[in-house]
C-alpha cells in the first residue's frame, strides 16, 4: 500500500472511531458539534442523490404507462436499489467523503455564507509573536460605537451552530450592568429577537438639534426642578443638548470643564439615525485588528504619550472618519448586519456612509450634544453651562458608592 493510501486509511479509521463514539454519545461537546456540522454538510450530497434517484424511480414508474404486476416489481426493485445506494453512499461518506469535505468544503462554505467566526493571525515584529484576532468582533465593536455608543461598551460572543448557522450575543455594558441582544445568523439571513439592538436607546428627538421644535429635551428650569426631586445617590443616563454645534476643540473644552462619565457624542450628519462616537476608550483593544495607517485612531488610544503628540480634538476627527470608512469598505459585514431584513433579501446601502463622510470632510466633525452617565450634582453643574440648552433623562440607578 502506498504511503498516501496508508495515510488516507489511517484518517478514515480515526474518523470511523469518532463517528462510532458520536453514535454512542461518548464524544466531547466540541467533537460532537464537529460531527453535527459534518452531517449537515453531508445533507447537501444526500439531497442531490435523492433528487437523482427520484428521477430514475419516476422514469421507471411511468415507462409505457402500464400499471401491472411487472411494473410493480420493477418499481420495488428501483426502490430497493435506491435504498441500497443510499446506504452505500452513507457509509462511503462517513468513512471517506466527509474528511475530504472538511478540507475542501469549509473554504467554499465560507465563500458562500458569511462566517463571523473566522480568525486572523497578525505577526508582531517587535517581539516576533503572533496575535489571533477576529475581524468580525472588530467590525461589530466599531458598528455599535458609531450608531449606539450610548448603550455602553460592546463585546461579542458567538457560537457556531452548524452549516452556515451562528448564534451571536451582542453584549453592552454600562458601569458593570450588562444588557444582551441575541441574534441568529442563518445562511446569510439575520434573525433578531430585538429589532432595536443596533440603534440608540434614546428617542430620535431626545436632543434639540434637528428636532424641529418637537424635542423631548427639558429646558433648564424644568430640569433643575426634576433633579431636586432626585436622590443624591442616583446616576442618570442623560442626553445633554448644546445650543449650537461644537467642533472637536470646543467639545474637548466642554468635557474638561465638566468631569463626568461621557458615553456618546452624536455628530451632525444627514440620516435617519444617530451617528457618533465614544470619547473615552471602552475597554476593547483593536490595536492589532486593523491597519492603523489606513484607519488612524480607529481605537481611541489609552497611552498618554500618544496624546502628547496629537490633540484629542485631532484624534476624535480621525477616529470618526476611520470608523465610517472602515465599515463602508467591509461590504460583507454590512450586507448582513446593516442591510438585511429578517429572513429577507440582503442589500447594501453604502450611500448613507458616503454622504456622512462627505459632510464631515467638508464641515468637520461637529457635535450637537453628549450622552453622560452622571450623578445629580454633576448634572446640576452641567446645566449651569451657558452652551447647554436642555437635557433628556432616560434612566438611572442608585449607586451606593457615592455619598451625599
Amino acid at each position: 500500500m502506498k504511503k498516501k493510501d496508508e495515510k488516507q486509511f489511517e484518517e478514515n479509521e480515526k474518523y470511523r472511531n469518532k463517528f462510532e463514539k458520536y453514535l454512542s454519545g461518548e464524544l466531547k461537546i466540541e467533537e460532537f458539534r464537529e460531527i453535527e456540522e459534518d452531517i449537515e454538510k453531508f445533507q447537501v450530497l444526500i439531497d442531490y442523490v435523492n433528487h437523482t434517484l427520484d428521477e430514475e424511480l419516476y422514469e421507471k414508474e411511468d415507462e409505457g404507462g402500464r400499471k401491472n404486476r411487472e411494473n410493480s416489481e420493477k418499481i420495488s426493485k428501483a426502490i430497493g436499489r435506491k435504498f441500497g445506494k443510499y446506504m452505500i453512499a452513507a457509509v462511503v461518506a462517513a468513512i471517506c467523503i466527509v474528511p475530504l469535505l472538511l478540507m475542501g468544503m469549509s473554504p467554499l462554505l465560507d465563500w458562500i455564507y458569511y462566517n463571523p467566526n473566522q480568525s486572523k493571525e497578525i505577526v508582531v515584529k517587535e517581539n516576533d509573536s503572533v496575535i489571533v484576532t477576529n475581524p468580525f468582533a472588530t467590525a461589530m465593536s466599531v458598528y455599535m460605537e458609531l450608531f449606539c455608543g450610548d448603550k455602553g461598551f460592546a463585546e461579542v460572543c458567538l457560537w457556531p451552530e452548524g452549516y452556515g448557522r451562528y448564534t451571536i450575543d451582542v453584549r453592552m455594558q454600562i458601569d458593570g450592568e450588562d444588557t444582551s441582544h441575541i441574534l441568529e445568523l442563518v445562511r446569510n439571513h439575520l434573525y433578531q429577537n430585538d429589532l432595536s439592538w443596533n440603534s440608540s436607546d434614546f428617542p430620535s428627538n431626545a436632543f434639540t438639534y434637528g428636532s424641529g421644535g418637537q424635542s423631548l429635551s427639558m429646558d433648564k428650569e424644568a430640569a433643575r426642578t426634576k433633579l431636586e426631586e432626585t436622590p443624591a445617590l442616583m446616576k442618570i443616563r442623560t442626553a445633554v443638548s448644546f445650543d449650537n454645534l461644537k467642533n472637536m476643540d470646543e467639545l474637548v473644552d466642554f468635557m474638561e470643564k465638566h468631569e463626568t462619565y461621557y458615553l456618546y457624542c452624536p455628530v451632525a450628519v444627514k440620516g435617519y439615525r444617530f451617528w457618533g462616537f465614544s470619547p473615552e476608550k471602552r475597554g476593547y483593544d483593536l490595536t492589532y485588528g486593523y491597519d492603523s495607517e489606513e484607519y488612524p485612531y480607529l481605537d481611541i488610544p489609552a497611552d498618554a504619550s500618544v496624546r502628547e503628540k496629537v490633540t484629542m480634538a485631532e484624534i476624535y476627527e480621525k477616529h470618526v472618519e476611520s470608523m465610517i470608512r472602515f465599515l463602508m469598505e467591509d461590504e460583507d459585514f454590512l450586507k448582513i448586519f446593516d442591510g438585511c431584513a429578517p429572513g429577507g433579501k440582503n442589500f447594501i446601502n453604502t450611500y448613507e456612509y458616503v454622504e456622512a463622510l462627505d459632510v464631515i470632510r467638508e464641515h468637520g466633525v461637529k457635535s450637537y450634544g453628549v450622552v453622560v452617565y452622571a450623578t445629580k450634582h454633576e448634572l446640576l453643574e452641567i446645566l449651569e453651562d451657558s452652551s447647554v440648552e436642555g437635557i433628556y433623562m432616560l434612566d438611572g440607578k442608585i449607586d451606593l458608592r457615592f455619598g451625599e
